[in-house]
């Protein structure tokens, strides 16, 4: 295919009819964490994490201007101001209170019943490969089910085989949507995805 038209990223899609995993009917966490709902006296909580995961995105995206830690903590907008009406943040808490990762859901209908998308998922390093991942995407897909959700996705790079697998793991599948890009700063469609 040309440039234009390269694949970015793969869609994948979960069936909001898909039954919740007995593991988290059986459990609101995995061992000692659970997974909870911020509210919204507590979202700012999750801004370090935010500034994490857009440090470890910037190594996958090259092109995109790289931030260093406290420019990142500069152009951060209130995480408040980010997560309004069917939007929701779901959180682990280890026994301390401290937040081992964060999964941000976006609810909207689009004229054709009320879709989800986990927008973004992500697990402090020392957290990961312990279940927290699987814990917050599989209330996330509680959620949707609870929420009436018809369609549910969420994103990510096509090398990234470890996401894709959790997200596999949880009922989401691959979507044969083609994504385009276009950077105005390069003036061209796909440079860099």
């Amino acid at each position: 295919l040309p440039a234009e038209l390269r694949r970015r990223e793969p869609r994948f899609y979960r069936r909001a009819s898909a039954p919740p995993s007995p593991a988290l009917l059986a459990s609101a966490g995995v061992g000692q964490h659970r997974v909870i709902e911020l509210g919204p006296e507590e979202l700012e909580e999750i801004k370090p994490l935010l500034v994490d995961l857009h440090l470890d995105e910037q190594l996958f995206y090259p092109e995109h201007p790289q931030l260093t830690r406290p420019q990142l903590e500069a152009s951060l907008p209130a995480v408040k101001n980010e997560f309004v009406g069917e939007n929701l943040v779901l959180a682990v808490r280890d026994p301390q209170g401290r937040l081992a990762g964060f999964c941000w859901l976006v609810l909207f209908d689009p004229g054709t019943g009320l879709e989800g998308e986990v927008a973004e998922v992500y697990v402090a390093e020392p957290d990961r490969g312990g279940g927290v991942g699987e814990a917050l995407l599989e209330r996330a897909v509680q959620v949707f089910v609870e929420r009436g959700v018809t369609l549910a996705y969420v994103w990510t790079r096509a090398e990234n085989q470890g996401a894709t697998h959790l997200y596999e793991k949880v009922g989401f599948g691959p979507n044969s949507q083609l994504v385009l890009t276009w950077y105005p700063s390069a003036g061209q469609a796909g440079r860099g995805g």
